[in-house]
């Protein structure tokens, strides 16, 4: 029998949304048009780190000069890494139709009122910055901690969206679906695959995509999952048909450029009806309870999620302090004029 060999990017995109997980603007319009772009602290600095970007750098310097005052009590080095962040989201336009993703400083994952302030203040910096951008069109990525959890109930309710990243567990899935984020990014994979391509996570979390977007089906909660830290094309396959999925560019240049047999891509996907298992666990509401959340979160994977948040909002803390420093350094020498 002849097999039908299909494309792997169009597959996914028939299955899945699918975004690009990049503020690198060389990326623009190499894969067609994707539909969300997200971000971190580490592209923050990588991207203003290099020396060809000098120019954004500089307009970065430039632009808090001309705001900080307007933002009194938060230090030039930080408001100025927001700025890039949003610069750069205004580079990226051109290449999604649907929502911007920025991440909040990871240093405040403890912190519901700080979370507030530092969503809060993007959303001003984009109507200053970027004022044809539409605010409908930002969501602010807040760590799924207790604390960062009831912040994105409390900027629910001011109309601001979030998403719930550096997620390990379904009480941390019940708890963001609770608290009105529009999505959560499970992560596949430990964090430490981005500093430590060598790095094999021995227990990649592909059950947890699915087990949340059955969850949210079952309970009628509009939360998104939005897969992402997947190593390889084969787990992005395996995913196919979680409601969205934020994908580095090596990786869609893989799939843009791979082709497998059709029945057999069926065969591997976790969401295809005979290969779905049931979920049979229930959880109760965390959102106003504190101690048992932080107690059924603290026993998940037997205290495994927990490290591996920890670790996460490690990781992206120190990116935020790499990108405060390269402002500094650039603002004292002056090596961004």
């Amino acid at each position: 029998m002849e097999k039908t060999r299909v494309n792997l990017l169009e597959y996914l995109r028939s299955k899945t949304q699918v975004d690009l997980d990049t503020f690198d603007v060389s990326a623009v319009n190499q894969f067609g048009q994707l539909v969300d772009c997200t971000s971190n602290q580490y592209q923050y600095y990588t991207e203003l780190l290099k020396p060809h970007r000098k120019a954004i750098l500089q307009k970065t310097l430039q632009v808090t000069s001309t705001l900080q005052d307007s933002f009194t009590g938060v230090p030039f080095e930080e408001l100025a890494v927001e700025v890039g962040a949003v610069l750069l989201a205004h580079e990226m336009l051109p290449t999604f139709s649907g929502n911007v993703h920025v991440m909040a400083n990871p240093s405040y994952a403890f912190s519901k009122e700080k979370t507030v302030e530092a969503a809060k203040r993007y959303y001003r910096l984009f109507a200053l910055i970027s004022p044809s951008f539409s605010t409908a069109r930002i969501v602010i990525k807040v760590s799924a901690t207790w604390e960062g959890l009831q912040a994105c109930r409390e900027l629910h309710a001011l109309g601001i969206k979030t998403l719930g990243t550096c997620l390990f567990t379904m009480e941390q899935a019940v708890l963001a679906g609770e608290a009105g984020c529009v999505s959560i990014s499970p992560f596949v994979n430990e964090l430490r695959i981005m500093i430590d391509p060598e790095h094999k996570d021995p227990e990649p979390l592909l059950d947890i995509c699915v087990q949340a977007q059955r969850w949210y089906e079952r309970k009628s909660i509009p939360t998104k999952v939005k897969a992402c830290a997947t190593v390889g094309v084969e787990q992005i396959i395996k995913l196919a048909g979680v409601a969205a999925f934020t994908i580095e560019p090596d990786d869609l240049r893989t799939l843009q450029s791979t082709h497998w047999d059709a029945k057999d891509i069926e065969k591997m996907c976790l969401f295809a009806t005979e290969n779905c298992a049931q979920e049979t666990v229930e959880y109760g509401s965390y959102i106003d309870d504190e101690a048992k959340f932080r107690a059924d979160f603290a026993r998940a994977d037997e205290g495994k999620a927990q490290r591996k948040l920890i670790e996460a909002i490690g990781i992206f803390s120190g990116y935020q302090v790499k990108a405060e420093a390269l402002i500094r350094d650039a603002r004292v020498s002056g090596s961004a004029y």
